[in-house]
C-alpha cells in the first residue's frame, strides 16, 4: 500500500511475466524495474508537488507568454529534473527539457504541464494533490503531470541504470498542450525533430491515428433585445475542448411572478432557479451538466445542451436571442455526433464524428457558440465545414474557424509504432493492437513521435473532468513502461 508516510521511498511489486524472462532485452528491464521502484516515493511527492500549481492558461505576461501559472509549473519541473540529475534546458518558457546522454541522435519523451481549468463540484481540493484511496487528486494529475513525470522517473531509470546507449535521451515539456500548441512551433524553431519517441498523452498500447480536430465558433447578431419575456444574457464552458458542466442564462420579464411560475413548472432535473430579482423583473437559471473531455464528449453531460433545451421549452418572445436559442437546440439536440446539424460521419480506420458544444456567451448584441468537431481520419474538413455554414446561414449564423488541426495516421509498420507496441506487450502481456483516438496530441506537430499511454484499454479515466485522479499503482508502472520504451528506443 502507498501512503503519505512511507515517502519517499515506497516498495512496489510487479509480476514479471515469462515473456519479460526471455532473453534478448528483458533483463535490462527488470533492473529498471528495480530502479523505478527505489524511486517511487520521489515520483509520486514530485506529481504531488506539481499538480499543486495551478498551471491552466492565463493572460500572456512578460516572460509568462502562457500566463504565470504555466510559467511557474514550467520551473518547477525543470527543477525536479535538474535534483533528478539531468542537463535542463528553458525555452523562454514556451517549453522546457531535461536530457542525458550523448550522440549525435535524440529520442523524445513529450508531456505538457499546462492544463484545463479546474471546473467545479470537486470531492478534494482541484490544486491540493491530495491522495485518498492511494490516488492523487488534482487537476493535472491524469492529463498530463503524473504522465509526463513518470517519463522523467522512467528516464532518470535508464540513466542511472548505466546501461549503453548510442542516442541521447531527451524529456520535453510543453506549456500550451491544452489551447495552441505554440510551445512546440517554438521548440521547433531553435531544435531539431527527434529520431523517434513519444508523447505520453493518449491510449495504450500505441496510437497509429488521430482524428482531425476543428474549432468553430458559429456567431449571429440578435439585433435589439425584444420586448415582454426574454434572454437577455447567456453563458457556459470555459474552453472548447471540455463537456461543460454549468451553464446560466439571464431571462428578463415584465411578468416576473408569470415567467417564475412558468419556468418553475418545467421538469428542472438539469437546471436551477439560482437567483431572482422579482422587482427589477430578472430570473437566473443554470444549467448542470458533468465534464468530460471533448474527444469523448458522450463520456459527459453537457450543460450548454441542457440549459438551451430548458429555454426553448419556455414562453419567451418573438426575435433573435429566442430564435436562435431555439435554432441551437434543433441543432445540437443533445446528440455527440453531429447528426442533427447533417455532419454524422465514420470511417474504419478512426470511427465516428464527434461534435462537442464548448463554450457559449453573449457579447453586446453577439452570440457565440463554440464547437469543438472531431473528425474522421478519411473525412474532407471543406465538406464538413459546407454543410455546417449552409445549416448555420438557416438560422441566421456565420461559422468562423477558430482552429483546425489536420488528422494524423502513422503506418502501422513504423518506427515508433512498432517499437512501442513490442514494449507494451512485453510489459503488460496485453496483445491490444494499435489503436485511433479523438484526441489531440503532440504527435500531429512533432515529426517522427506517436501517442504512447498513459490510458489502458477499456478503462475510462476522469480527463477534463471533476475528480480528476492517477492511481499510484498506474503512475508507478508508467514509469516502468516509459523506462524500457526509452531505453529501447536509446539502445
Amino acid at each position: 500500500m502507498f501512503t503519505v508516510a512511507m515517502l519517499p521511498i515506497l516498495p512496489f511489486t510487479m509480476t514479471v511475466t515469462a515473456d519479460e524472462k526471455r532473453p534478448g532485452g528483458s533483463p535490462e528491464g527488470t533492473v529498471l524495474d528495480r530502479i523505478v521502484d527505489r524511486n517511487a516515493g520521489m515520483l509520486i511527492a514530485s506529481v504531488q508537488e506539481l499538480v499543486r500549481i495551478p498551471s491552466f492558461a492565463g493572460e500572456p505576461e512578460t516572460g509568462a507568454p502562457f500566463g504565470p501559472g504555466p510559467q511557474k509549473a514550467l520551473l518547477r519541473v525543470l527543477e525536479i529534473a535538474d535534483r533528478l540529475g539531468f542537463s535542463t534546458t528553458n525555452l523562454d518558457n514556451f517549453a522546457g527539457f531535461a536530457e542525458f546522454g550523448s550522440g549525435s541522435e535524440y529520442i523524445m519523451a513529450l508531456g505538457h504541464i499546462d492544463t484545463v481549468p479546474e471546473g467545479g463540484d470537486w470531492a478534494y481540493p482541484p490544486f491540493g494533490g491530495e491522495i485518498h484511496e492511494e490516488k492523487i487528486y488534482g487537476r493535472g494529475a491524469l492529463d498530463d503531470k503524473g504522465p509526463a513525470l513518470a517519463a522523467l522517473f522512467g528516464a532518470r531509470a535508464v540513466m542511472e541504470s548505466g546501461l549503453p546507449l548510442s542516442r541521447r535521451v531527451r524529456v520535453v515539456f510543453g506549456a500550451d498542450e491544452e489551447t495552441g500548441e505554440e510551445d512546440v512551433r517554438r521548440y521547433l524553431s531553435r531544435e531539431r525533430p527527434p529520431l523517434t519517441g513519444f508523447t505520453p498523452d493518449a491510449d495504450f498500447p500505441v496510437v497509429f491515428a488521430e482524428k482531425g480536430i476543428l474549432w468553430v465558433a458559429l456567431e449571429k447578431k440578435l439585433g435589439a433585445p425584444a420586448h415582454g419575456t426574454f434572454v437577455s444574457a447567456i453563458t457556459g464552458g470555459t474552453v472548447a475542448n471540455m463537456v461543460p458542466d454549468t451553464a446560466t442564462a439571464e431571462i428578463r420579464t415584465v411578468h416576473p411572478e408569470i415567467t417564475l411560475k412558468q419556468c418553475g413548472a418545467e421538469p428542472l432535473a438539469s437546471c436551477s432557479l439560482v437567483s431572482t430579482t422579482p422587482g427589477e423583473g430578472e430570473i437566473h437559471v443554470r444549467a448542470h451538466g458533468l465534464s468530460a473531455h471533448a474527444s469523448k464528449p458522450e463520456e459527459g453531460k453537457n450543460a450548454i445542451q441542457e440549459l438551451l433545451a430548458f429555454l426553448s421549452e419556455q414562453k419567451l418572445s418573438p426575435g433573435g436571442m429566442t430564435d436562435a436559442i431555439r435554432f441551437l437546440c434543433r441543432g445540437l439536440a443533445k446528440e455527440t455526433d453531429g447528426k442533427s446539424f447533417g455532419l454524422a460521419a465514420r470511417d474504419e480506420v478512426s470511427g465516428a464524428l464527434t461534435l462537442n458544444a464548448g463554450m457559449i456567451e453573449t457579447r453586446g448584441d453577439l452570440l457565440v457558440l463554440t464547437l469543438d468537431i472531431r473528425y474522421p481520419v478519411t473525412a474532407v474538413t471543406d465538406r464538413i465545414l459546407g454543410i455546417l455554414r449552409e445549416r448555420a446561414k438557416e438560422g441566421g449564423f456565420s461559422v468562423r474557424v477558430i482552429k483546425h488541426q489536420p488528422p494524423l495516421h502513422q503506418p502501422r509498420d513504423s518506427l515508433p509504432v512498432t517499437k512501442l507496441l513490442k514494449v507494451y506487450r512485453e510489459a503488460t502481456g496485453d496483445q491490444s493492437p494499435p489503436v485511433a483516438i479523438g484526441g489531440g496530441t503532440y504527435a500531429r506537430r512533432m515529426p517522427n513521435i506517436v501517442a504512447f499511454g498513459p490510458y489502458r484499454p477499456g478503462v475510462r479515466y476522469p480527463i477534463h473532468a471533476r475528480d480528476e485522479c492517477i492511481a499510484i499503482d498506474e503512475l508507478v508502472k508508467l514509469a516502468k513502461i516509459y523506462a524500457r520504451a526509452i531505453r529501447e528506443m536509446a539502445e
